[in-house]
């Protein structure tokens, strides 16, 4: 049945679509194991596509309502393309940045098993064996225009992918032959051909990207933004197939290290053994401190196919549940985002179970009374509410008091924080909405911090 051969993750998607939101309660006429469906629903969770469930009550329910979490708005989108779930997010993230033609042709191609000729099989002759080591050749140099540099050379086996089923797709338009191998079979090239017809109506041309980048212009703003949103986007739905340059365990500096590849391992978050970038590989001599991966094949040893360089701040940044973050620093110090209404600060963190050192990166402040504090400080500055900010140099105390660890000997500070954690306002939204509720909420705890003579123009302006 076709229900055995389709992915959990796809089929529990697209019964939360249905609003069965209890798949594991489902009379399946053959049932997945349950296993399964709870590493599906975590995966699902994980990517967006299922909202987040409860911390809260007895561990029980906790576990219960994991397996039964509602589809987000993300999900219903996701659902509507006719691929796997992590590729779904991968083309609703790039319909965000303009960029989903191409995201298309890459995705239909990662969906086709074997893109390209394997010359490395062996030979069944020495003439046929012949035959491949020129095919070999012309393969690499091939590929070496395929991935262009800089920019586009980070993108990987995806700027391969992406050069190659442009080029073959003009060509199937026309009907032409390929004369020139390795290029992707005639079968495999319809496959891509009619997914990406079943996913969008008629593209903007592919050569828009790529002529650019061949024309020299791969520094152009327009660009490199195209690129890197390929790139985060390959990053945010490959949530735990990431690897990290371990250079320090063989003792040898990276310069020499391309001079070894076969032997120079990486570190992946799901496997002990040691994993290598496949030699068929774009990036096999690049050697970029971390990588993204689409498969891992066995030979003899485990290769990492469909690679792609990932820079190291984008992973706390993107897949902030994979990574464990450490106290905020004090350098830089916190800071206010007008555009979040939130407090934000930079974060050290280590990756998944792996222990990664990744780079601190600017976050949301955690939760808890440190942040109602930069809070309050924030306010009386004047950066959350503009209106306020003509009282902030008639101010009776430094507003850096609310951080000193002596701040609950001063009645002024105390007072705001306690009023603010009352209703829960440590960011701009909360404390709007805590004045639609009572206007008057904050007047008597601000006014401890101006001249009295001003507590009457405070009044008839509150709230701000």
């Amino acid at each position: 049945p076709e229900i055995t051969k389709r992915p959990v993750e796809d089929l529990i998607l697209q019964m939360k679509a249905l609003n069965i939101e209890k798949v594991i309660n489902f009379p399946f006429p053959t049932p997945p194991p349950t296993e399964a469906l709870a590493a599906a629903e975590e995966l699902l969770i994980a990517l967006g596509a299922l909202k987040e469930p409860p911390m809260t009550g007895r561990l029980k329910q906790q576990l219960a309502a994991k397996l039964s979490c509602p589809i987000s708005p993300l999900g219903r989108v996701m659902a509507t393309f006719p691929v796997a779930p992590r590729y779904a997010k991968m083309l609703a993230l790039s319909r965000q940045h303009q960029c989903l033609p191409y995201t298309i042709t890459i995705v239909s191609a990662m969906t086709v098993r074997e893109l390209f000729e394997e010359l490395d099989r062996p030979a069944g002759s020495e003439e046929e064996a012949a035959q491949l080591k020129v095919r070999r050749a012309r393969f690499l140099q091939m590929q070496k225009v395929w991935a262009g540099q800089g920019p586009m050379q980070k993108l990987g086996d995806l700027m391969v992918m992406l050069d190659v089923c442009a080029g073959f797709l003009q060509l199937l338009s026309v009907e032409l032959e390929l004369a020139v191998l390795p290029f992707p079979g005639v079968h495999v090239g319809n496959v891509i051909k009619e997914l990406r017809s079943t996913m969008s109506s008629p593209c903007v041309p592919l050569d828009k990207l790529l002529g650019v980048c061949r024309e020299g212009g791969a520094e152009d703003d327009g660009v490199v933004k195209n690129l890197h949103h390929l790139r985060k986007a390959y990053r945010c739905t490959h949530l735990r197939e990431a690897a990290m340059r371990c250079s320090e365990e063989i003792g040898l500096p990276v310069t020499a290290l391309a001079l070894l590849q076969p032997l120079y391992p990486f570190q992946t978050a799901l496997l002990e053994d040691p994993v290598f970038i496949h030699p068929s590989s774009v990036l096999f001599k690049e050697l970029p401190e971390f990588v993204v991966y689409q498969e891992i094949v066995e030979t003899t040893k485990l290769y990492m196919k469909g690679v792609s360089a990932v820079e190291p701040e984008w992973i706390p940044a993107l897949l902030p549940p994979y990574c464990h973050f450490g106290k905020p620093l004090e350098d830089p110090p916190p800071s206010y985002c007008p555009g979040t209404g939130r407090v934000r600060c930079h974060r050290p963190s280590v990756f998944y179970r792996v222990g990664w050192q990744l780079p601190a990166v600017e976050v949301d402040f955690p939760p808890g009374i440190d942040r109602y504090k930069h809070f309050a400080r924030f306010l009386l500055e004047g950066k959350v509410i503009k209106k306020l900010s003509s009282y902030s140099q008639c101010l009776l105390s430094s507003p850096l008091i609310m951080l000193k660890t002596w701040a609950k000997l001063q009645p002024r500070t105390e007072a705001l924080l306690q009023a603010l954690v009352k209703e829960n306002c440590d960011n701009r939204d909360a404390l709007v909405a805590a004045w639609k509720k009572n206007p008057k909420y904050l007047l008597s705890a601000y006014c401890q911090w101006v001249p009295e003579a001003l507590h009457q123009e405070l009044a008839l302006k509150w709230p701000p």
